[in-house]
């Protein structure tokens, strides 16, 4: 999405040069060295195709140009046109940000749905902290889709079956203490013990045994399976809930096996580049053949889907969810409430004596799933075309991420390295530090409150503000960091907004246009502000939270220079204060919008 200022001076250019907006677009950028405040490199694009010297061309543009209200004049600079705002673009600017108010930077209403699927942990740990960059950008991005107007669906895969859930089963039928600490936190622990104990056969035999009974379905241990899988998801909720995560679907992976799984076979066996092997290492296999580009060089290209035992493997699973996502298979899953949480909405789990509902069916999914997942998703994407759906293949999107992870390495969880580390604890200290900085004019219950959201945003901020690209090796006092590059920065500087705000509520203010001469700082706080549109545009294109991130900062930091260099309570004339308290009001509504993107309160008072 462009800027109203960039579509207006691509018309200018496009009226003096022949060229289309659509080709002038690309051309804009911010110019350095104070050469105007937008500058175009369109002289470049038409001296490749004339032939012709660009600072010619830029002269002859520059005389060209037609009159604009909202430039004060453009005049070439070497090979580049530069433009020179007028005082009405300031003004105009302004009002249109608190004629637009909360829907400021919001997109129109769009058809079709997106799935966006995270963080899928497994029943039987807490979320450590290795899980949270998963959780986090997950639901920044949730948050993102559906404020620039997509329809959103957060999902949760429930990976419910599997060896580490037996072992976890096997522990729990054993552990007499199950509900002496948060069950989450019980079972990861027991599951670091039952690990220890499958070196023993005997062991690994009743283990082997539970996971056979398991993905039967039947009988008492099934339900001690499900007691144990609900109680382990419901206290990670917890912790999700703490952080503001919300979901409105879990698909458990117990009910795809039950429900979609033949039929999923079924479809994809009758492709002809989906076959079982008779002979050589898979044979009596169900194999894919990985016949695009990335998987030309690869000395194993091919994807088993099913063994030779029968069983499936995630990736055959993986792709059967996934022709359930784009509505490609008639089985339906039903669905029990799960819970009520605290946002007000109710999330569903799937469940044989459900009801059905509306889920699914989508148009478009997103991924958040670590970049050594990276392969497994590029073979579901070509699975997909395979079968046909090259829309859906092209709608399929893999969000990937580098981990969070100590000094030592990655966190483990059969190996139990994430204990010390936890979700929970992480939260609990972040309270604890905010709580020792918290004004000492405040009361107990207020600095707790303010404190506990001081923590929740720290840590939001700390694991959305790094490049997913970006590996990151956790630091306690960079995470809770309340100073500097933080969200207690940006609360802060909401907080002193609303301070403001308060102490000049007397004033009355007037409609229209501020009819006053901007200074240099309340203009680069303008401009700031005139991008929040097109920052927000650029998040969602590139799926990267931390463009936000950025741009709040840069926000805050040109506040606080224009709130030291422009007085609003003393302003030396009555225009001058209205014009202020006008971009303090604008200020305050944009930092408002892009905490709450980010799934950060914004505080009255600190």
């Amino acid at each position: 999405m462009q800027t109203l200022l960039e579509n207006e001076i691509a018309k200018l250019i496009a009226d003096a040069t022949g060229l289309s907006a659509e080709e002038i677009l690309p051309t804009l950028e911010i110019p350095k060295n104070n050469l105007g405040e937008l500058a175009s490199t369109c002289p470049f694009v038409l001296a490749k195709r004339e032939k012709r010297n660009p600072l010619q061309i830029a002269q002859e543009i520059a005389s060209k140009l037609p009159k604009h209200k909202w430039v004060q004049k453009a005049q070439a600079t070497g090979p580049y046109i530069n433009f020179f705002l007028s005082e009405e673009f300031y003004s105009d600017a302004l009002s249109h940000i608190l004629k637009e108010g909360k829907k400021y930077g919001k997109g129109k209403k769009q058809k079709g749905k997106t799935i966006v699927e995270f963080p899928s942990v497994n029943p039987n740990k807490p979320w450590h902290i290795g899980h949270l960059r998963n959780a986090i950008l997950g639901d920044c991005i949730a948050r993102l889709l559906s404020f620039s107007g997509k329809e959103v669906e957060v999902e949760d895969y429930i990976d419910d079956l599997g060896l580490q859930v037996a072992e976890s089963l096997w522990g729990y039928l054993k552990n007499a203490n199950a509900g002496k600490e948060k069950f989450d936190h019980f079972l990861g622990k027991e599951y670091v013990e039952v690990e220890k104990k499958m070196q023993d056969e005997t062991v690994k035999t009743e283990v082997r045994k539970l996971l056979k009974e398991m993905e039967e379905g039947k009988g008492e241990i099934a339900k001690k399976h499900d007691e144990m899988v609900q109680n382990c998801i419901r206290a990670q909720y917890e912790t999700a809930f703490k952080l503001k995560i919300y979901h409105d679907v879990l698909v458990r992976e117990s009910e795809i096996m039950g429900t979609i799984y033949g039929e999923g076979m079924e479809l994809l066996s009758k492709s002809k580049k989906i076959v079982h092997e008779t002979e050589g290492k898979n044979a009596n296999c169900l194999v894919a053949r990985m016949e695009g580009d990335e998987f030309k060089n690869l000395e194993n290209p091919d994807m088993i889907l099913v063994r030779s035992d029968g069983t499936a493997t995630y990736t055959g699973k993986d792709v059967i969810f996934h022709l359930w996502k784009f509505g490609k298979l008639k089985g339906k899953f039903k669905y029990s409430k799960f819970l009520t949480q605290p946002n007000g909405s109710d999330c569903h789990i799937t469940s044989a004596e459900g009801k059905s509902l509306p889920f699914g069916k989508t148009s478009s999914c997103i991924n958040i799933i670590g970049v050594e997942q990276s392969y497994q998703q590029s073979v579901v994407k070509e699975i997909l075309r395979i079968l046909g759906y090259e829309k859906e293949a092209s709608s399929l999107h893999h969000l990937a991420y580098e981990h969070a992870a100590l000094p030592e390495g990655k966190f483990s969880g059969r190996a139990g390295t994430w204990i010390g580390y936890t979700a929970d604890e992480l939260i609990e200290e972040g309270v604890k530090r905010a709580s020792e900085k918290a004004g000492k004019e405040l009361g107990e219950e207020e600095k707790k409150a303010i404190a506990n959201e001081v923590a929740i945003g720290a840590i939001r901020f700390s694991f959305a503000s790094q490049s997913p690209e970006k590996k990151i090796i956790f630091d306690w006092d960079r995470a809770l960091s309340l100073e500097g590059d933080s969200a207690p920065y940006l609360q802060y500087a909401y907080a002193r907004m609303s301070g403001i705000i308060q102490k000049a509520g007397g004033l009355k203010m007037k409609k229209g246009k501020a009819d006053y001469p901007f200074s240099e700082n309340e203009k680069s706080l303008l401009r700031i502000l005139s991008r929040f549109p097109k920052t927000l545009s650029h998040a969602v294109h590139d799926l990267r939270p931390h463009i936000l991130c950025d741009y709040s900062l840069e926000l805050a930091s040109s506040f606080n220079k224009f709130y030291n260099t422009s007085s609003i309570l003393k302003a030396e004339s009555i225009e001058a204060k209205q014009a202020r308290v006008r971009i303090l009001l604008a200020s305050k509504n944009c930092l408002e919008n892009a905490l709450l993107l980010l799934g950060i309160t914004p505080l009255e008072k600190m």
